[in-house]
C-alpha cells in the first residue's frame, strides 16, 4: 500500500488558480484600504470623495469592529495563498474571514449607521464581499474537506 501525501490530493485546477487569483486581487485592494483608512489617509479620504460624516465615521473607529475588520481582512488575503499551497486549513480561514465580516457587517449596519453614513455604493460591495467570501468557504469546504474523508 502506498502513502498519498496530503499535498498529493488535491490537484491544481484553473478553477483553483482562478478563484485564488480573485481573491487575492479583492483582498489586495481590501488590505489597501484598510490601511488607507485606519491611518487617516487624507488624499485617499479626498480621491474617494469622503465627506466629514464618513471621515467622522473611521475616527476614534470602535476596538470590536475594529478587531473583527482587522481579522477579515488580514486572513482573507491569507487564505487564498493558503488554497495556492493546498493547505487544508484555508477551509478554516475562509470560514474566520467569512465570520468576522458578517459580525463586522452586523454591528455596522445594525449598530453604526453604516448604509447611511458611508453610501448605498460601498456597502452594496460590502455585502457583495460578504456574499463572494461566504462562496469562497463552500468553495473550500467542497475542495479541501471533502478531498480528506
Amino acid at each position: 500500500m502506498t502513502m498519498v501525501r496530503e499535498k498529493d490530493r488535491i490537484r491544481y485546477s484553473w478553477h483553483l488558480f482562478l478563484i485564488s487569483g480573485l481573491f487575492l486581487f479583492l483582498y489586495g485592494i481590501a488590505v489597501y484600504d484598510y490601511v488607507m483608512t485606519v491611518t487617516h489617509n487624507q488624499g485617499y479620504f479626498e480621491y474617494l470623495h469622503y465627506n466629514q460624516a464618513v471621515i467622522e465615521y473611521f475616527t476614534n473607529y470602535p476596538l470590536i469592529p475594529l478587531i473583527f475588520w482587522t481579522v477579515n481582512v488580514f486572513v482573507g488575503i491569507l487564505t487564498p495563498v493558503l488554497m495556492l499551497m493546498r493547505k487544508e486549513i484555508s477551509f478554516y480561514s475562509s470560514a474566520v474571514t467569512f465570520v468576522s465580516m458578517l459580525l463586522l457587517d452586523i454591528i455596522t449596519f445594525g449598530f453604526r449607521n453604516r448604509w447611511n453614513v458611508i453610501g448605498a455604493r460601498a456597502s452594496t460591495i460590502d455585502i457583495l464581499m460578504l456574499i463572494l467570501t461566504l462562496g469562497l468557504c463552500i468553495y473550500n469546504d467542497f475542495l479541501f474537506r471533502k478531498s480528506y474523508k
